[in-house]
């Protein structure tokens, strides 16, 4: 796959270029003059439009005076020339949106602002001036603020005109301008799950940062769309955060605040290590150190928070390397509360009974800084580590992992091999299960998935700790895969179709019904092994989860899915990478069809966007398009 690894905003190409949009970037800033008519025409009448530019105005004549307005009701579309005048108040006949006649300004934050034209007066007749009324930079500013208010007063319609504003008015940089602007409002407030800091919409607005380049052109713009309007769901009616400051002292060394900042996590005291985190930011710590800061204290305990803290590590990572490394000290901060009031596993029965789970993770810790080489380079894995890690035994599972480690394997493949282990047990879930245990399996997942991508950036040591949590996630998710779904393969496939149109036609069909589980996971095997393109799947798969009311978990399936897809590819493990896929499509076809009111919302700006007439009939619009302009 070419340019795989490209940034956000050098390959999004939003479907808002689709089609005419009425809202588009200004492209000519000359004046362009219009009659409209007599001035008395026009006082007779109270309401006239004018076209030009492609743009159609309504003149109003009210209290002496003469006003143009764009005829589009910015809210829906409705022509605002079937409005109404009182009192200096526009108001559109559809749904009662409300402006100043005069500026354009919207009463009603969820209208918007509609733009207002020049009236010149000569010689008895009314000229309006149908140029670009903003310059670019205006434009995308106003989209900006639009975005703004649209998280702010979490309205979905409007979030869904600004994504596809933005991108209209700055193709080339508009996705890294969504991400930012929205991540710095829900980065200022807490969440429904997280009052103090880092919530879902976070993460799903950076994992579907993440999944630009492997998304349809038509598509990119839904999932920043998704994004936005999960921070905005999940930042509503929280008060905005108060951040601490750094610590007044400059003598400790990094070695110090390290060792402190667990310390503070370990007695679950959040401020005092949040203050010690500020003080590492503004020392101009790097990266590197400040992963491993937070990485070590996220594994001095077990599966934190079922494996939240760890997904939560790796988004704000992820996000950091989308929106820049200068605002550590707006992003990392807020997962301390969160790692410091978390679950710790090894309190829990089940790791102690019926077998003592700790007892051989720990005998095998106390001995990683012997075998971990952190600056090993990735050499990959092989089959017996997968053995090892899918047995029945949780001692052997835990040698695989050591043994591994004494062979000269580095941090990353070793973690590597557990994400691929956890991902053939959703690979594997067989539909007899409760439905609920599709989560259990997903959590065991995206920790081990969110651990191998720490693990590439800062391997330590202690996170290697992590790993040996994940392998006993692994073995205690034996029990999802009893009996275990039969991995696909093609003597068994025969009978289904080679052409990958059709055989992506029916994956689509899965998806539209209940309960296609195996069917999809077998048409994704099918497919891949037949040597079609994984890269046209992929979009499809895509396009399959952003079309519905996708849940936080769906959207952590989709790109952590393709992620370790990407990264088995490019370690050469073609097999294995296949899997992925096959576990992202049986978790979609368990969790589809949904109602799909989000997409609708998303649908009525794109229209609106590409200049149709919501408010028509399927008749009337097909009549308008007939007719001559």
């Amino acid at each position: 796959m070419s340019d795989k690894r490209q940034p956000v905003e050098e390959m999004i190409t939003s479907s808002a270029r689709n089609g005419r949009s009425v809202n588009g970037s200004p492209d000519d800033l000359a004046s362009i003059p219009v009659r409209v008519g007599t001035l008395d025409e026009v006082r007779a009448k109270g309401v006239m439009t004018a076209s030009g530019n492609g743009k159609v105005a309504a003149v109003f004549y009210h209290e002496g005076r003469v006003y143009a307005v764009d005829n589009r009701c910015p809210h829906m579309g409705f022509p605002l020339s079937r409005g109404s005048c009182k009192d200096g108040i526009l108001t559109c006949e559809w749904h009662y949106a409300r402006f100043d006649l005069a500026t354009g300004g919207a009463f009603d934050l969820w209208a918007g602002d509609v733009d207002v034209y020049p009236v010149e007066i000569r010689d008895g007749d009314v000229w309006i001036d149908l140029g670009a009324a903003l310059t670019k930079s205006g434009y995308a500013e106003r989209w900006r603020n639009r975005l703004r208010d649209g998280l702010e007063q979490n309205l979905r319609l409007d979030l869904a005109k600004s994504v596809l504003g933005l991108l209209s008015a700055n193709p080339s940089d508009a996705a890294r301008d969504i991400v930012s602007t929205s991540a710095e409002y829900g980065l200022t407030r807490g969440s429904r799950r997280n009052s103090s800091g880092w919530g879902d919409g976070l993460t799903i607005l950076t994992a579907m940062a993440n999944m630009q380049p492997y998304l349809a052109e038509s598509d990119r713009s839904l999932a920043l769309y998704h994004g936005v309007r999960s921070v905005a769901e999940d930042a509503a009616g929280q008060m905005p955060r108060i951040d601490l400051t750094a610590l007044p002292v400059d003598e400790a060394t990094f070695s110090r605040l390290r060792e402190w900042f667990r310390e503070f996590i370990e007695v679950r005291s959040d401020e005092a290590a949040d203050r010690v985190l500020r003080t590492a930011i503004s020392r101009g710590v790097g990266s590197e150190q400040l992963i491993d800061l937070l990485g070590a204290a996220s594994t001095d305990h077990y599966y934190r928070d079922f494996s939240h803290v760890m997904d939560t590590l790796a988004k704000t990572v992820e996000l950091l390397d989308l929106i820049g490394w200068n605002r550590s000290a707006e992003v990392l901060p807020t997962v301390v509360n969160q790692l410091a009031q978390s679950t710790r596993e090894e309190e829990r029965n089940s790791w102690r009974h019926p077998e003592d789970l700790v007892g051989i993770v720990e005998a095998a810790a106390a001995g990683l800084a012997d075998v971990v080489d952190v600056g090993a380079r990735n050499g990959g894995w092989d089959g017996s580590i997968l053995s090892d890690l899918l047995g029945d035994d949780p001692a052997v599972s835990v040698d695989g992992v050591m043994k591994a480690f004494r062979d000269g394997a580095s941090l990353a493949d070793v973690a590597q091999a557990l994400a691929y282990a956890s991902i053939l047990r959703i690979a594997r879930f067989p539909t007899s299960n409760e439905f609920g245990d599709w989560d259990t399996a997903l959590h065991h997942f995206t920790y081990c998935a969110s651990l191998a991508q720490v693990a590439r950036t800062a391997p330590s040591a202690e996170l290697a700790r992590g790993v040996l949590h994940g392998a006993m996630l692994v073995y205690q998710a034996r029990f999802l895969n009893v009996p275990a779904s039969r991995l696909p393969a093609n003597k068994r496939l025969d009978r289904m179709p080679a052409d990958p149109v059709q055989l992506l036609e029916d994956l689509s069909q899965c998806f539209e019904r209940q309960g296609a589980v195996d069917e999809s996971g077998a048409l994704v095997y099918r497919y891949l092994t037949l040597g079609h393109d994984p890269t046209v799947l992929i979009r499809g798969l895509g396009n399959a989860v952003l079309r519905e009311d996708a849940g936080f978990h769906d959207f952590q399936m989709l790109e952590e899915g393709v992620r370790l897809w990407q990264d088995l590819v490019d370690a050469g493990k073609e097999e294995e990478s296949y899997q992925c896929l096959v576990a992202v499509a049986r978790w979609q076809a368990a969790h589809s069809p949904t109602r799909r009111a989000t997409t609708q919302t998303y649908d009525i700006a794109l229209r609106l966007h590409r200049g149709e007439a919501i408010y028509e009939s399927a008749a009337e619009a097909e009549e308008a398009a007939e007719t001559p302009v």
